[in-house]
């Protein structure tokens, strides 16, 4: 990213919650909030008009939930970052699958949120440990005896230093925290996070922890 500010567009269907994120990123001096949309149906014509960097979009709303519009946008410029209420329908994995950078609960800590905005505006994926927790729970409870067995076979063409840096993944840690619990350089948590998602196939993080989770490791 440049020295300009990250711009989002905040997706939500409750006013009170769209006001309360607003709020929350509005006290960061790097993000603004270029506009604000109260159903998935309006986000396409957002998007187009505001040029937001990020949209940070809630899962469920009435006419056009988040998972329908990361599906039908999730080829456009701006990347997804995802915010749900604690529940277990696994409709985030939806999203995620789809194309989604991420995610967050939405009574996360609000500097976990300023910090995914960012980290998603510069092309990574973010999720919090809560999150992960999360993500992997539903995961776990919906593979099939088919994807797991792809997934324990994509675990089996890791390094076991690649297998560690995967599944210490899954606990939501950032590239910093991944470094300092390794004793290695960020740039090393990179590359070999980089390495990982070419012999998977896969583009971002959060589809890596999927594959973590669907193994069983």
């Amino acid at each position: 990213m440049t020295d300009r500010r990250i711009r989002v567009l905040v997706v939500d269907d409750d006013p009170m919650a769209a006001a309360g994120i607003t709020a929350v990123l509005g006290a960061s001096h790097d993000i603004e909030v270029v506009a604000r949309c109260s159903d998935g149906d309006e986000v396409a014509a957002a998007i187009t008009v505001h040029r937001p960097d990020v949209v940070l979009c809630d899962v469920r709303m009435p006419r056009m939930d988040g998972v329908a519009v990361v599906q039908s946008l999730a080829e456009a410029s701006p990347r997804f970052l995802m915010m749900t209420a604690f529940d277990e329908d696994g409709r985030v994995l939806d999203a995620v699958s789809a194309g989604a950078s991420g995610f967050m609960l939405k009574d996360e800590d609000p500097q976990r949120i300023i910090d995914a905005v960012r980290q998603v505006a510069a092309g990574d994926a973010a999720f919090s440990p809560r999150a992960a927790r999360q993500l992997s729970m539903w995961v776990r409870d919906s593979r099939g005896a088919d994807a797991r067995r792809e997934a324990v076979a994509k675990m089996g063409q890791l390094t076991p230093r690649e297998r560690e840096f995967a599944v210490a993944l899954t606990n939501g840690a950032s590239d910093a925290e991944l470094a300092q619990a390794f004793f290695v350089a960020e740039t090393t948590v990179k590359s070999t996070l980089a390495a990982i998602r070419t012999k998977w196939g896969v583009r971002t993080r959060t589809e890596l922890a999927v594959v973590v989770a669907r193994s069983g490791a």
